[in-house]
């Protein structure tokens, strides 16, 4: 057997090998409970108690948001060119967290804010200015291989409206990834509203929500994965939630399954 660098010249010739797939650990979309918008405002509340910040919590869901583009991008991101579009709440911030690991990681990284940095969250607005220091500026709209939705949270109500539905209108240029809930589907109804996001992939935070699953959801969610933000399970018990964590093997899960066919586990029992 003759190896190829033995070759003679004219015989060699550059070759592109397939990149090895390594997917996310998966989780069965039966084995973990799924929270309702009350429920996930009652957790994000009980974590304050716990002394776990709001910061961390962003960061946690920035950091794997970043991971999670890395992969739709093919395993690395360097050069390639990723817009995120932030809102000024908390999915905003967690979008900007993403934008600063993207950047950091070698990706051309764009941002388009919804709203003045002035009118930002606090936590969100200083995501921003973080992003400003290390030259990622909001004038930079040039076309992306990947859009990042960080509009809206699982909070939305109602259609989007004013610059939100502007900047959800355009987004059709390249695949979406979507932080938490594309945007324009309402978690808390389950409804789907117009403007909205049709993502090729979600990453949801902690647990799964009920409205991700709800009518015309699974048009909009695309691939559905799961982050881990560091909540505790002392934080579920409260809710009647026996928690055992889908992320013993990598903070960043798939959700395995048709999710439309999920009946929750019931309070009080184990996932």
């Amino acid at each position: 057997m003759q190896l190829e660098r033995d070759w003679p010249p004219e015989q060699r010739r550059p070759r592109r090998y397939p990149r090895p797939d390594l997917p996310f650990p998966a989780v069965a979309a039966d084995s973990v409970p799924w929270l309702s918008v009350e429920q996930m405002r009652e957790v994000d509340r009980l974590m304050i108690e716990f002394a776990i910040a709001l910061e961390q919590m962003m960061e946690n869901a920035g950091r794997n948001l970043a991971l999670l583009a890395r992969h739709l991008l093919g395993g690395d991101a360097r050069g390639r060119r990723v817009l995120v579009l932030a809102g000024s709440g908390g999915n905003g911030g967690g979008g900007l967290a993403a934008a600063r690991h993207l950047l950091v990681a070698g990706a051309d990284v764009g941002v388009v804010l919804a709203a003045k940095p002035e009118r930002l969250a606090p936590a969100t607005r200083r995501q921003h200015e973080i992003l400003a220091r290390l030259g990622a500026t909001s004038t930079d709209q040039r076309p992306a291989e990947l859009l990042v939705d960080a509009l809206l949270g699982y909070g939305q109500q109602g259609p989007p409206s004013g610059e939100i539905a502007r900047l959800i209108g355009e987004a059709t240029s390249a695949p979406v990834l979507a932080l938490d809930v594309p945007s324009g589907l309402e978690l808390e109804t389950g409804r789907l509203h117009e403007p909205h996001i049709r993502a090729a992939a979600t990453l949801t935070l902690a647990l799964p929500k009920e409205g991700l699953r709800a009518g015309d959801a699974a048009d909009v969610v695309g691939d559905l994965y799961l982050g881990d933000i560091s909540v505790p399970s002392a934080v579920y018990e409260p809710l009647g939630l026996s928690f055992g964590s889908p992320f013993g093997r990598s903070p960043l899960v798939r959700v395995r399954g048709d999710v439309r066919d999920v009946t929750p586990p019931v309070a009080g029992t184990g996932p």
